[in-house]
């Protein structure tokens, strides 16, 4: 084993790279599935076309290739992003709450510091953690920290397919409204009860939460804090 200041000397040097490895594998995973639901897309919206031309005129054929075609540009599709979503607070949660373990064995804080800490805290378990251990001032992470709460409220949506019912709690409505600015749609629909329409247009929401965890990593190493 690496003494205690070789291994952080070495985290220090190599955890950003680490932590490029593992998010590159999703940045791939992203892409190659969003272009295949794409071109999946295109061609059936092709053979749809083509099934409508005067001289190959079959309706019933050309319904079918419709159906598809709104069935992987609309549920599929749909259902991957919020896979992906779901995917990578995961990861994070998982990645911050390991960070903050093995901050607490480098700097061998006591015992009674790491009260609460276990393996099934969250989020915000590791947000108290970094705000009383690591010193955090945590208007330096303000930007991120916001952007992570409120990824986590729409994560617990989807986990537990509540994406359309929100109106039990005004401040989880208005997180995710504020979240979903210039990446998702959110809409308000009155029927009986009210409830709200979530659609995932934009396929740079996976990759934009991908470049907040790099960019929330790069700000905690300078406070001793690294990928593990």
């Amino acid at each position: 084993m690496f003494p205690k200041l070789k291994r952080e000397d070495f985290l220090r040097k190599n955890h950003m790279n680490f932590l490029e490895m593992e998010l590159k594998a999703y940045e791939r995973y992203i892409a190659f599935t969003e272009d295949y639901l794409d071109k999946a897309v295109l061609d059936y919206q092709l053979k749809h076309k083509d099934a409508l031309e005067e001289d190959t005129l079959d309706r019933k054929a050309a319904e079918e290739y419709r159906k598809k075609m709104f069935e992987v540009d609309g549920n599929f599709t749909q259902r991957f992003r919020e896979s992906i979503i779901v995917q990578l607070f995961s990861f994070f949660e998982k990645a911050i709450l390991n960070s903050c373990e093995m901050y607490y064995f480098n700097k061998e804080l006591d015992e009674g510091h790491q009260e609460g800490m276990n393996t099934k805290a969250g989020f915000e378990e590791a947000k108290a953690f970094l705000k009383k251990e690591v010193r955090l001032t945590l208007n330096e992470l303000n930007p991120e920290l916001d952007f992570f709460s409120k990824l986590s409220t729409l994560r617990n949506k989807i986990v537990h397919h509540q994406l359309g019912n929100l109106s039990d709690d005004r401040k989880k409505i208005n997180d995710i409204r504020a979240l979903s600015k210039n990446r998702f749609i959110i809409q308000k629909k009155r029927d009986f009860l009210t409830s709200y329409f979530i659609h995932f247009d934009k396929p740079e929401f996976s990759f934009e939460i991908i470049d907040k965890i790099k960019l929330f990593y790069r700000k905690l190493e300078e406070k001793g804090v690294y990928y593990l």
